[in-house]
């Protein structure tokens, strides 16, 4: 038997840490800063799940021209979508799993792989 743990939409200082830790391995893969439009983020038992539009500094979605994603854009291979699993140790948050540009539902076995709550995928 599954047990849901009640997942509830996060905001403060807490919403700024997890965002902050989210922003650095993709801002690191893509190789430029990445602003998020946050389309849900969701937290319950020290576990986060972040889905966001990656943006410019300028608040247009972001572009992978001069990345090493720029080919897969342009053939509609890779999204503007974010989505993270992070896990907060002590007082930190840490990125356990990302997908950067998913075209699919990159997260959809991370609840059952990880053992975090399925409250925080739920939209």
């Amino acid at each position: 038997m599954t047990v849901a743990i009640a997942a509830a939409p996060v905001s403060g200082p807490t919403r700024t840490a997890i965002l902050d830790s989210a922003r650095e391995p993709v801002s690191a893969a893509i190789g430029k800063p990445v602003l998020f439009k946050v389309r849900q983020l969701k937290e319950a038992d020290g576990w986060a799940f972040l889905i966001a539009d990656m943006e410019e500094r300028e608040g247009v979605p972001i572009s992978y021209a001069g990345t090493s994603r720029a080919d897969a854009a342009e053939q509609g291979f890779i999204s503007r979508t974010y989505a993270a699993l992070l896990h907060k140790k002590g007082d930190s948050w840490t990125v356990i799993d990302k997908a950067i540009g998913p075209t699919d539902v990159a997260w959809e076995g991370w609840a059952k792989t990880y053992k975090a709550p399925a409250g925080i995928f739920v939209p």
